[in-house]
């Protein structure tokens, strides 16, 4: 029956289609395997491990607790002024607030949380001696140890003892079943306390155990005694016998962990053991380890021979501590399979899920379970592909063979031409419709092999002796060929097409030729571009980096898989068609693909019937199966481990308030990542300072300088491999407070002072000023003083003598002579200029006060000049109240108005004249209106030789700080204006 089963599951396998072939399970040497060593910072002695919610691997040593990210080891130490009571760690266990349980080596047991630690001794009713297990059952947690056991309830400590039916010495481990049971393993043998019970049972004789069991939710308890490992089918049974994984053949570490997966790991002399399944191992009660159990040892690349304990995190990863340094088996998105050549290996997928491999020398077939076997017509081969038909080719270093779809018989060798064989390099090989093979020898150029013969195309670059990379032949029959700088040949029959920089491609040297969703794709050292039109456009990806240095791609039903410098990427369908850049997802390192492939490794990436994607490295092979990727997990929050100011550490934990003016401010932080660590890049960001993101890269210390007083939120994100982003940090809150001078109020007594300092300049400038304007007034009445006694010693003198003689004249001329009458009146008006003059001449000497008249003294003047004149009509008024005025400007204004009268009634012969004088709130305004016969243009802004009014007007204007106007047309009249 059990061989009719067997037959049964393979036929009903067989008939699955091949998609739904699940994915071999991984070997314990298939797992991702990373090392961290005294080189890396691990600290020595490891002795117990836990991960705390936030993410943080903790680990107990013998000099102290330390946390790792993934990539730093960092101690922890409290804050405050309690501390840890001892420095070597027994055990530890972390609790669902985020916070770490420590059980001391020499005694006491420490809560620490947040930074900040609380600890118990025997005094708080705590067993004496060391701490060497913790169990919890819901908030409640049991502690036990070479002195007995305690319970604490959340605010303190109850020892076991006789009341609770608790009669041992001394604790070899607490556990607490799924169900709730309590189990204390003791020297007197196995105490039980059922759910709700207050009391312990009485205890159940057996072997003793070396460390606590270990449980995965509902299953078996696995049991670590003295002479082996093996599974309690329950409790109660502890005594009797049950199924064995391991019987022990000699003195062991005593290390045990059942993960998430049901595998079970624990460790002898040799190393450390891994059982996949151990529910249906067969017994070894002669010795040694139940059939199905894996080895690793220090040969395999384990850190050290003893393991001392182990951990499974969140993410399913394995932790193992041993003597040498840290240890982590991932079960990663990519498997590894070992090969014995594995150099440069050519992939061609084959059938039922299989893949064909060659390292140039042998052509194997690697099945779908991992099992390898030399196809027995199999050589060598630097390049594969498959025909229409089903038939692989295979090109050697002298033929080319074609064997059947299964590689197991030879159907055909095809000798190469004279000038090929024998062939140092293949690059590609191409069978298409119709039977053509298509070859690229290194150094030879393109050869087709059709109808029995070799033939080259004269039309393709050099008459075909180029040589090309890459080779597609698409869905239409047509065959695309790409070359190392950046060119693309397609031949349809008889035509040749040739594509490059003009036509938009800029991939550099063309390696990857792809049709994938109804378009045409090339790739190579530079990047991807897709076909649209008779131009290709180029693909841009999140990250930017995704596409560089391509050696291969296929298509799939969930987009394009490359291979090439990045590792294997995967550009998901649904982004390729937008122009926005795709999302990439990027399978390197941290994904568990070690190594790249060249540009010039072609047959390196292939996808298997069953769906996977096999991918060969320079020196590697790894498949991978799309249909179980687990996607990139986003990062936790980070963690700010540490603030510095001016070399003074401050708590990360509190707001700080920093000394005014501080010159470096430094922040630490990290995110704990236990499998994509590499891979994780920060951005930070002082609110209050930063107006935007800031990128650190990989870098978890960034400063600033001469930060300003103000109050600030320090925030930081971590960001995966595909750009996501965590959660922000919790905000650090800081406050730089200002120094004597940048206070407000010193600011506004600077203000205030400034504001002083220039007014006193203004008043200073005013005085100054003033002083110059004293100056030039006592220059100019001393000029005035000086004409004034010219004038008075010489012209008045003289016309006062002329007005003399012929008034003596006159005298003796008879009273009825007419020539009398008319000197007598010649002589009344020179004696009014006389007494103008003299006017004139006082006021050069000096000024009359400011005088408010203005109106009546032009009245009075107006009326003068009309009399002299004889002016026709001539109209004055004013409006407004008349107000004191500088002498300055009422001079002016009388001496403008007398001579635009004058020119109006001597030059332009007008016969109204109006005057209108007008105060206003914003000054004052005289207008002279006439309608006479207007001035010239040419005389308005020249002015006319020998005759100085209109330029004396502007002069008196500009003298008293006026405006003045002048508006003239000839024939109709002009106008003259002065305003103040």
């Amino acid at each position: 029956m059990r061989r009719l089963l067997l037959v049964c599951l393979y036929v009903a396998g067989s008939l699955l289609p091949s998609g739904l072939l699940a994915a071999p399970a991984r070997t314990l040497g298939q797992f991702d395997h990373a090392t961290w060593t005294q080189r890396d910072g691990v600290p020595d002695n490891i002795t117990a491990m836990a991960q705390t919610v936030d993410g943080w691997l903790w680990l107990g040593t013998s000099e102290g607790v330390w946390r790792f990210d993934g990539l730093r080891f960092t101690g922890a130490k409290p804050e405050g002024a309690v501390g840890f009571p001892d420095q070597a760690v027994y055990t530890l266990r972390a609790d669902a607030t985020g916070g770490l349980w420590i059980g001391w080596m020499f005694g006491g047991v420490s809560y620490f949380h947040a930074g900040k630690t609380r600890n118990w001794s025997t005094a708080d009713g705590l067993p004496a001696g060391a701490i060497w297990s913790f169990a919890a059952q819901g908030k409640r947690l049991w502690a036990g140890g070479i002195g007995g056991l305690a319970l604490f309830d959340g605010n303190r400590w109850q020892r076991m003892g006789p009341e609770q039916g608790f009669t041992a010495r001394k604790l070899d481990s607490v556990f607490v079943d799924a169900d709730g049971t309590v189990a204390a393993f003791t020297e007197q043998g196995l105490f039980l306390r059922p759910p709700g019970a207050l009391r312990f049972e009485s205890p159940i004789a057996g072997p003793g155990t070396r460390q606590p069991p270990s449980q995965y939710r509902n299953g078996p308890v696995w049991y670590l005694e003295q002479r082996g490992v093996r599974a309690l089918d329950s409790l109660a049974g502890y005594g009797r016998a049950s199924r064995w994984v391991y019987w022990q053949r000699a003195p062991v570490s005593g290390s045990l962990l059942a993960d998430s997966h049901g595998a079970l790991w624990f460790d002898d002399e040799a190393g450390l053991l891994r059982h996949p399944d151990p529910l249906h191992a067969d017994d070894r009660p002669g010795g040694g380890y139940a059939p199905g159990a894996e080895l690793f040892t220090v040969a395999d690349g384990l850190t050290g021979k003893i393991v001392h304990c182990m951990l499974e995190d969140a993410q399913g990863n394995i932790w193992v501590a041993t003597s040498g340094g840290l240890d982590r088996f991932r079960a990663a998105n990519a498997t590894e399979v070992k090969l014995a050549t594995p150099y440069r290996v050519r992939l061609l997928a084959g059938p039922g899920g299989d893949v064909f491999v060659s390292d140039g020398n042998l052509t194997s077939r690697l099945g779908a379970g991992g099992a390898l076997r030399a196809l027995p017509a199999g050589a060598g081969a630097m390049a594969l592909t498959t025909a229409p038909d089903g038939a692989i080719w295979q090109a050697t270093a002298h033929a080319l063979r074609r064997l059947t779809s299964d590689g197991e018989r030879l159907l055909a060798s095809v000798p190469y031409p004279a000038d090929v064989a024998p062939a140092e390099n293949i690059r590609s090989v191409l069978a298409g419709r119709g039977g053509a093979v298509w070859v690229v020898a290194s150094g030879r150029g393109v050869l087709r092999h059709a109808n029995g013969s070799w033939q080259r195309n004269p039309a393709l670059p050099d008459g075909g002796r180029k040589t090309p990379i890459a080779m597609l032949e698409d869905a239409q029959g047509r065959v695309w060929i790409g070359y190392e700088d950046n060119q693309i040949a397609l031949v349809e029959g008889d035509k040749v097409s040739l594509f490059g920089a003009a036509h938009g491609l800029s991939v550099g040297k063309v390696s990857v030729l792809l049709e994938h969703g109804g378009s045409i794709w090339a790739g190579g050292t530079d990047g991807l571009a897709r076909l649209t039109g008779t131009r290709f456009v180029p693909v841009r990806t999140a990250p930017g980096d995704a596409l560089r240095g391509l050696a291969g791609a296929v298509s799939a039903p969930d987009g394009i898989w490359l291979n090439g410098a990045a590792g294997l990427v995967l550009l998901p369908g649904a982004g390729l068609q937008g122009s926005s850049p795709v999302p990439a997802r990027v399978f390197d390192d941290a994904e568990g693909i070690a190594g790249r492939a060249r540009p010039l490794f072609n047959n390196s990436i292939v996808r298997a019937t069953d769906g996977r994607i096999w991918v060969s490295t320079k020196r590697r092979l790894f498949w991978l199966d799309p249909a179980t990727v687990r996607p990139e997990p986003v990062p936790a929050a980070p963690t700010l481990l540490q603030v510095t100011a001016d070399g003074r550490d401050y708590s990360a934990t509190a707001p700080a308030t920093l000394p005014p003016n501080p010159e470096r401010v430094a922040f630490r932080f990290a995110t704990p990542s236990t499998d994509m660590a590499p891979r994780i890049r920060y951005q930070y960001r002082l609110e209050g300072y930063d107006r935007t993101w800031q990128q650190a890269g990989q870098a978890i210390d960034v400063a600033y300088t001469g930060l300003p007083p103000g109050d600030f939120r320090f925030v930081v994100q971590a960001l995966n491999g595909a750009g996501v982003a965590s959660p922000v940090s919790q905000p650090f809150q800081l406050h730089v407070p200002p120094t004597a001078v940048q206070t407000v109020w010193f600011k506004l007594a600077c203000a205030a002072l400034a504001l002083w300092a220039l007014w006193g300049v203004y008043r200073y400038r005013l005085r100054l000023h003033a002083r110059r304007l004293l100056a030039v007034e006592r220059t100019r009445h001393a000029e005035r003083e000086r004409i004034a006694r010219e004038l008075h010693d010489t012209l008045l003198q003289s016309v006062q003598g002329l007005v003399l003689r012929v008034s003596a004249t006159t005298v003796r001329m008879p009273a009825a002579d007419p020539l009398r009458a008319s000197l007598t009146a010649t002589l009344e008006q020179a004696d009014a200029v006389l007494v103008e003059a003299r006017d004139r001449v006082q006021g050069l000497r000096r000024s009359p006060p400011i005088a408010d008249d203005l109106p009546s003294q032009l009245a009075a003047a107006l009326a003068q000049v009309c009399d002299e004149q004889g002016a026709p009509r001539c109209h004055f008024m004013h409006v407004g109240v008349p107000r004191a005025l500088p002498q300055e400007t009422t001079e002016a204004c009388i001496g403008i108005a007398i001579e635009a009268v004058r020119n109006a009634c001597r030059h332009a012969q007008a016969s109204n004249i109006d005057v209108r004088l007008a105060y206003g709130d914003a000054g004052l305004e005289l207008r002279i209106a006439d309608d006479g016969r207007g001035i010239d243009a040419q005389i308005l802004h020249v002015g006319c030789a020998g005759h100085w009014g209109l330029a004396g007007m502007r002069e008196r204007a500009a003298e008293a700080g006026c405006r003045l106007r002048i508006d003239s047309t000839v024939g109709v009249g002009t106008t003259v204006v002065l305003t103040t």
